[in-house]
């Protein structure tokens, strides 16, 4: 995808193909690097950018991550990494879930550290790197609770991990953790987490093992939680201008302060009508005109990731003012009813933004489609351009 610089109003610029768009504030996502660099009290930054960056779009987010001074990038797939890769040839790259052990000879080749959570991953991977004659950078995982990837933290494990530690063709340069709920009120287990992770790091220690990387904090840990010696924080949602709940947004608003929005979707009206009253509105029966209405079709559907659920539930900002999502959402398009106010075809309505404007937040459409911000702002497909300023 061509990534773009706003230059012109999206009307007449000529490189957007779509009347509907994401814009992202580069000078937003630098500004919550700072932020969470502040917070995370000495500890290096892994800029995680995997699911595009959560919709933000992984190249240009990473491109304003290494500039701001991430350590590392943190991404979900091979793909994510080699995307990133082929444009960045000397930040290190972390696949923090499973790869295949068939893909062992492109992750050397392209210079991209793994996760790694059992021995018999390990083996495949050294024996692939021998016959490569190089050497696979591998961070272990280690599951204080989260009950996902990782060994557990006991002697038995402690073992393994001396074991994988001997192999030659790997590098282990990391071993991290992740957290379950460091975003709640209540810090219980998330301490107990915590507790485990430093005890078994401890553990390690006794065994003649120690690490470069050793982190555990996320987002809302790195706001609300202490860093306990680690080395590095792994940072996602946060970055994008968004708090994984109203607990770390409170934490580090006490701290003085405050994540600014990234993103901004839009679409222009591209058809105005006066519908008379007794027409339906979009397919089936979700809406049913009971007097003349002043409806503007907006090029933006469920293919774009604007759930069908937001249909009468949802609203647009118009000049400043809110106008409700009517009818069903289709594929493509979906309609907004303009009332009184003055519009006119090429209008620009926002369909996600900053909610101190007025526009709907991510935590808005979040709560209307029963799910979490972290999803309302993945779940934009990449057909949208992303425009860049």
């Amino acid at each position: 995808m061509l990534i773009q610089n706003k230059k012109h109003s999206m009307s007449t610029n000529p490189l957007l193909s779509r009347a509907s768009y994401i814009e992202i504030d580069t000078k937003a996502l630098a500004h919550n690097f700072k932020v969470i660099s502040e917070v995370a009290d000495g500890m290096a930054i892994m800029a995680v950018v995997k699911a595009n960056a959560y919709g933000v779009g992984a190249l240009e987010a990473s491109r304003v991550f290494i500039e701001q001074g991430a350590t590392y990038l943190g991404v979900a797939t091979y793909e994510e990494a080699l995307e990133v890769r082929l444009h960045f040839a000397s930040i290190p790259i972390l696949i923090l879930g499973f790869t295949p052990t068939n893909m062992a000879e492109d992750l050397i080749k392209n210079h991209i550290t793994q996760t790694l959570f059992s021995y018999e991953q390990a083996c495949y991977f050294s024996q692939v790197a021998l016959s490569l004659k190089q050497k696979l950078k591998v961070h272990i995982k280690i599951d204080t609770g989260m009950s996902r990837l990782g060994f557990f933290p006991t002697q038995q494990s402690a073992n393994t991990i001396a074991k994988i530690a001997q192999l030659k063709g790997l590098e282990v340069e990391g071993i991290f953790t992740h957290h379950s709920n460091a975003d709640s009120l209540y810090k219980g287990y998330a301490t107990m987490q915590a507790e485990r992770f430093i005890e078994f790091l401890d553990l390690l220690d006794q065994l003649g093992l120690s690490f470069k990387y050793r982190h555990m904090a996320n987002s809302a840990a790195t706001i609300s939680m202490p860093n306990y010696g680690l080395d590095m924080a792994r940072v996602g949602l946060a970055l994008y201008g968004l708090h994984p709940s109203i607990y770390t947004q409170d934490a580090l608003l006490k701290k003085g302060f405050e994540l600014k929005n990234v993103l901004t979707l839009k679409a222009q009206i591209v058809s105005l009508k006066e519908i008379p009253a007794g027409r339906l509105i979009g397919y089936g029966e979700d809406f049913y005109c009971l007097e003349p209405t002043r409806v503007g079709v907006l090029p933006l559907g469920y293919g774009d990731g604007f759930s069908k659920v937001l249909g009468n539930k949802a609203w647009g900002l118009l000049h400043g003012k809110k106008i409700p999502i009517i009818g069903g959402v289709c594929m493509d398009q979906c309609f907004v009813d303009l009332g009184a106010i003055q519009a006119k075809e090429g209008d620009t309505v926002i369909l996600l933004g900053d909610s101190k404007s007025g526009a709907m937040g991510a935590g808005d459409i979040a709560k209307i489609l029963g799910i979490i911000n972290y999803e309302a702002i993945t779940m934009l497909t990449k057909r949208l351009p992303r425009v860049y300023y």
